[in-house]
């Protein structure tokens, strides 16, 4: 679609009206929710009604709406993280049951709650282990290691031949085979 042909829907800049309207805050929180939540910047376009060339525009020439995608991605990471976290060290839930029992004709609540503690997760310590402290938490490190001996070992054998090569080839030439 050449420029000439795009019509825009906003005859001025869409940020000056959101200002003007007071819809500002509300269109930055929108935006922020929609980051948060792994919506694509198409997405967004098509709810906001504009083209995705404004939008980049916008992102640029308004560091706020830079700032407000950059804040839900870092909520977001931290919101993962603590759930990893959680999963990899376990946690404890209370599932609550109630009752309603009739006692001489009157209702009684009965409220049982029971505690249930779940295990840790092992693919998540595992993971934060290797992520956060090395790989020698990685499950797979006695593969790692052994992989890595055998090719320094094939280096050697690379730079033993190359050096027998330069050694053939400094020799006396055709003289040394008669």
């Amino acid at each position: 679609m050449s420029r000439k042909n795009h019509k825009r829907a906003y005859s001025t800049d869409i940020y000056k009206t959101w200002v003007r309207t007071g819809k500002l805050e509300e269109v930055l929180n929108f935006i922020t929710e929609c980051a948060k939540k792994l919506v694509t910047q198409t997405e967004m376009c098509k709810t906001l009604k504009m083209d995705p060339r404004t939008f980049s525009t916008l992102k640029k020439n308004h560091p706020d709406v830079q700032e407000a995608i950059d804040k839900a991605k870092f909520e977001l990471k931290k919101d993962l993280a603590s759930a990893m976290y959680k999963k990899a060290m376990g946690y404890e839930t209370i599932e609550e049951d109630q009752y309603i029992e009739d006692k001489n004709g009157n209702q009684v609540k009965k409220i049982h709650r029971t505690k249930k503690q779940v295990a840790p997760d092992y693919k998540a310590l595992t993971y934060l282990l290797t992520k956060h402290f090395g790989r020698e938490y990685y499950e797979r490190y006695l593969e790692l290691a052994l992989m890595e001996k055998k090719l320094e070992k094939n280096k050697e054998e690379w730079q033993k031949a190359d050096e027998d090569e330069e050694d053939e080839d400094s020799g006396g030439g055709a003289d040394e085979f008669l």
